[in-house]
């Protein structure tokens, strides 16, 4: 059953590593592709706004870089076109003019799934970390929202984070109900224990809605701390795949992967990141 990925951009800063994974999705799945393309209009309010009151303001300055933007927006608006048409994806574009965060929320309630790039901000300039643009909307996505690198790579592996939480095995099964054609690539449960033991959480259980959704299931079980031992696992084994994570929401409170341990993953790891919330 086709669904439909929006393929989420900063309208000025076009982004091919989100653009490819969506294609990329879209094409396995057979489904339609949006392109979401957000012109950031807050600060333009606020110019507009205060030059209202000032006597003797030029506005053509204002009224040049207005034009200067949509310039470049038509313009990575027209990549998103043409690389869709070369692979034959289904495709529209939609245009949302206001506050990033509010547009793009909008558009989650009428999604399966939203991609974006990691690097996305919205004037957010400074460290290399997660963007509060990034944490707000993953807080309060209304659909599960795909990572992903700058850079594309070819994925052929799925490694599935899970800590015993109701919320980690929600992000599981949404992954499997959003993707059961990749549901046949080598998946890897990774789950961390901080004492030493091999005991997987409800193993019975688990392992019976694992092996229902998926066919070639591994499972690799650590121990130590999780931020450290699951960052560790990733950077040596991360490569080629998608990492699913839950419990992301602000009010959802998990033993192993809160927020903390996701912002680390997907800042450090070069992969794109499955995160969805109950």
């Amino acid at each position: 059953m086709s669904k439909k990925i929006l393929a989420a951009f900063d309208g000025l800063k076009y982004s091919e590593g989100a653009s490819k994974y969506a294609i990329e999705l879209a094409r396995v799945t057979d489904s339609l592709l949006v392109g979401v393309f957000i012109q950031d209009m807050r600060y333009i309010n606020f110019t507009y706004a205060y030059t209202w009151d000032q006597p003797f303001v030029d506005l053509t300055a204002i009224e040049s870089s207005q034009k200067e933007e949509r310039a470049k927006i038509d313009l990575n608006i027209k990549l998103f076109h043409e690389a869709c048409q070369e692979k034959g994806i289904k495709h529209k574009v939609h245009l949302d003019k206001g506050v990033p965060l509010q547009e793009l929320m909008h558009e989650s309630a009428f999604s399966d799934l939203i991609v974006i790039d990691s690097h996305t901000s919205f004037f957010t300039v400074g460290n290399h970390s997660l963007s509060p643009f990034l944490k707000d909307f993953l807080a309060d996505s209304h659909c599960p929202v795909l990572i992903v690198p700058h850079s594309y790579s070819f994925f052929d592996k799925a490694v599935l984070c899970y800590d015993g939480s109701p919320s980690s095995v929600f992000a599981i099964k949404a992954f499997s109900y959003l993707f059961p054609q990749l549901c046949d690539l080598k998946t890897i449960v990774v789950s961390v224990n901080e004492k030493t033991t091999n005991h997987l959480k409800d193993a019975h259980n688990f392992k019976d809605l694992m092996h229902t959704h998926f066919t070639n299931v591994e499972y690799e079980i650590l121990n130590g701390d999780a931020n450290t031992e699951l960052l560790k696992y990733l950077r040596q084994n991360g490569e080629n795949a998608i990492v699913v994570m839950g419990a992301y929401g602000r009010n959802i409170i998990s033993r192993m992967f809160h927020q903390s341990v996701s912002n680390n993953v997907i800042k450090e790891v070069n992969t794109p990141v499955f995160i969805t919330h109950q």
